[in-house]
């Protein structure tokens, strides 16, 4: 195995791999993704690049919605995962800074909580440069920075995101916000509570990392329950925040 990528450990990665599956927030978040790409790149057949793709998992669902997929990370761990079950898969181990792949080559770009660890202005100049002329940028980020833990640091944040400060990044990049939303507002309440705990030390984050059954599926009805009711209420807050930007 290599060593540690800066700003996301190996730790954290193989911890995720083994709670994505179903863990309420992962659970939740998927169904979120899935309404998002819903609105904006419903048609099978696209060239997306899932930058940062981590343990892999968004990969094989994007694989499995017709689109096709490059998946690009720093780390070899989940490339491999990917690699085993999925072997039409492109994948490619290399930095988001300097992308290997030429100007104008794909539709859509996701950073699923990615931005947060890297140089905005950099990573999003990449973004553009790869992307088709009104190509996609789907990007998710930790919101409210008041929410700063040990969970960020642990994690290798360099920071949290408003709808403000998120929405700047894009448009210093020359992309068109189309959209942005927050997400786990419901929770809001309990999330916020967690951080404060968590502040110092890792304990906090250990417990939500790993939640009785019984407490697990009642979070991820109330996460469930508000991505449902999504296209009708526009959140006012919540611990992660989605935009979507276009290429200008």
């Amino acid at each position: 195995m290599s060593q540690d990528v800066p700003n996301f450990p190996r730790s954290r990665l193989l911890r995720l791999a083994e709670i994505e599956r179903r863990h309420f927030w992962f659970v939740s978040r998927r169904l979120f993704l899935d309404r998002l790409l819903g609105r904006h790149l419903p048609d099978t057949g696209r060239l997306v690049l899932d930058l940062g793709c981590g343990t892999g998992s968004t990969v094989e669902r994007l694989l499995s919605r017709g689109l096709r997929v490059i998946g690009l990370d720093r780390r070899p761990e989940g490339l491999l995962a990917v690699r085993r079950s999925r072997g039409d898969a492109r994948l490619i181990r290399a930095d988001g800074s300097l992308l290997p792949i030429e100007d104008g080559r794909v539709d859509a770009v996701l950073l699923l909580d990615v931005l947060e660890h890297s140089g905005e202005s950099c990573l999003l100049d990449e973004v553009r440069r790869v992307l088709r002329p009104a190509g996609l940028v789907i990007a998710t980020v930790p919101a409210m920075p008041w929410l700063w833990s040990h969970r960020d640091v642990a994690a290798g944040h360099l920071r949290r995101y408003t709808r403000r400060t998120l929405t700047a990044a894009f448009a210093n990049a020359r992309f068109l916000v189309r959209d942005i939303r927050y997400f786990q507002c419901l929770l809001f309440p309990l999330v916020a509570a967690a951080r404060f705990l968590g502040r110092r030390g890792p304990l906090a984050r250990d417990i939500e990392d790993r939640p009785p059954r019984i407490v697990n599926g009642a979070l991820e009805w109330i996460n469930r329950l508000e991505v449902s009711l999504g296209d009708l209420i526009r959140w006012p807050w919540g611990s992660s925040l989605a935009a979507v930007g276009v290429k200008e």
